[in-house]
């Protein structure tokens, strides 16, 4: 039983961190340009969270709400592309004359 328990608290625990990380990821795809990859990132690491969390826990709010900012990101990005998609290959070509 004792064994029980700390399977259970060990596995929580890892479920809490893949929450956390999941938080931290979302909200540096906000940081950073074009960032869908890490956005991408945080949905699946929450998603991981989620899977075996008790229905009512903190990590299963936290993987939701880095399940919300992600989304958000990706929404944002793709709002972005379309507006502006005919300045994107300005902002290629003047990269590529940068470097």
């Amino acid at each position: 039983m004792n064994q029980d328990l700390h399977t259970e608290a060990f596995r929580e625990g890892k479920r809490a961190g893949l929450g956390i990380a999941a938080i931290a990821g979302s909200a540096v795809a906000f940081v950073s340009l074009l960032g869908i990859e890490k956005a991408m990132l945080a949905i699946v690491l929450a998603i991981l969270a989620i899977r075996g969390a008790a229905p009512k826990s903190h990590t299963r709010r936290l993987a939701f709400v880095a399940i919300g900012l992600a989304m958000l990101y990706v929404v944002t990005f793709a709002v972005v592309m379309v507006l502006f998609h005919d300045k994107l290959g300005e902002l290629i070509r003047l990269l590529q004359q940068m470097s």
